[in-house]
């Protein structure tokens, strides 16, 4: 009787240390009130539920860790063990992050949505092996080339000062392919410098547009995508080993089911932005085919450029394009 009641008291010791709370705190540039952050917010909500509190999320919104680059060296040191970051800011730990990035890859959300299933996996993958987890992938819509005049050709552009995020290769030598030496900054110092005329073009989606009132000092936008833009939740690896297997499995479930809904929101979110920037004065600028021929050879030369200084992986975006050229086969029979 005594053993057994040793034992007890040595289970009702060590229970509370098997139950402790891991609490992974999170930081992003997305501001806080965002349609993005109640999403992410319910999964946080959802999962401390499902786990009874032995995982708990705690986000930084709106950059007050700093730029992505801030938020990556944090997640080194441990002072957060996650971060929503854009896939170019892990393009230093894996090329692999930069397949979906280049530019005119594809023409529509159809043509995203339709290689997904296949390719998001070589991400992830990607990412765990530099010991990182991917819980998510944020589809956030097309870049537009957004100024103070309007601009159909890359001569055009010339005389602008255009910006880029900070590290971001892809459009810098996108840019500069044309004969244009964009100025990088963090997205911290956009509005500001768009303020003080330091730059005045941007390449951005319409909801970050808006949501970062950047559209209130541009006028024109050239109706041309350059680029699909998608943001990435990842966590630290061994944080996340620290979670017990079957809370993991409840992470990830919650996760993966808001990042489908998020998409649904993102559609509808681009779309609406689009109309709110006509509604207010912007003016969408449209662009012949021989503009278009013409932007598409210069990105064409960029990633040619980009391929033999390996900034993303070669033979998978191959890969991707050949599926891709597949699908728009398939559909225009």
């Amino acid at each position: 009787m005594k053993l057994i009641t040793a034992l007890a008291l040595t289970l009702s010791l060590l229970s509370p240390l098997a139950q402790a709370a891991t609490t992974l705190k999170i930081a992003t540039l997305v501001p806080d009130g965002t349609n993005w952050m109640k999403l992410m917010r319910q999964a946080a909500d959802d999962i401390k539920q499902e786990t009874d509190s032995r995982v708990k999320i705690k986000y930084f919104p709106g950059g007050v860790q700093g730029s992505d680059k801030s938020v990556l060296r944090k997640m080194q040191i441990r002072q957060l063990q996650g971060g929503a970051v854009s896939t170019g800011a892990m393009s230093h730990i894996t090329n692999v992050t930069q397949l979906y990035s280049l530019p005119f890859t594809f023409r529509n959300l159809d043509e995203v949505r339709a290689v997904r299933a296949e390719y998001d996996q070589y991400i992830a993958a990607a990412l765990q092996e530099k010991g990182y987890i991917l819980l998510g992938l944020s589809e956030g819509g097309f870049a537009y080339l957004m100024s103070n005049k309007p601009l159909k050709s890359s001569v055009d552009v010339r005389s602008q000062k255009v910006w880029v995020p900070e590290g971001d290769i892809i459009s810098q030598t996108t840019f500069e392919n044309g004969q244009v030496e964009p100025i990088s900054l963090p997205v911290s110092d956009v509005y500001t410098s768009l303020q003080t005329g330091l730059i005045d073009t941007v390449a951005v989606n319409a909801t970050s547009a808006i949501a970062l009132q950047w559209h209130t000092k541009l006028s024109y936008a050239t109706d041309f995508p350059l680029a699909f833009i998608f943001g990435m939740l990842v966590v630290d690896e061994r944080a996340f080993s620290k979670i017990d297997a079957a809370d993991q499995a409840v992470v990830k479930r919650i996760m993966a089911a808001t990042f489908r809904a998020m998409d649904v929101q993102n559609e509808k979110d681009e779309q609406g932005a689009r109309a709110a920037l006509a509604q207010n004065g912007m003016q969408f600028v449209e662009l012949t085919e021989e503009d278009k021929l013409a932007w598409r050879k210069m990105a064409q030369d960029s990633i040619n450029t980009l391929r033999e200084k390996s900034v993303y992986p070669v033979e998978l975006y191959n890969k991707l394009k050949q599926s891709l050229n597949n699908n728009r086969q398939a559909a225009a029979q």
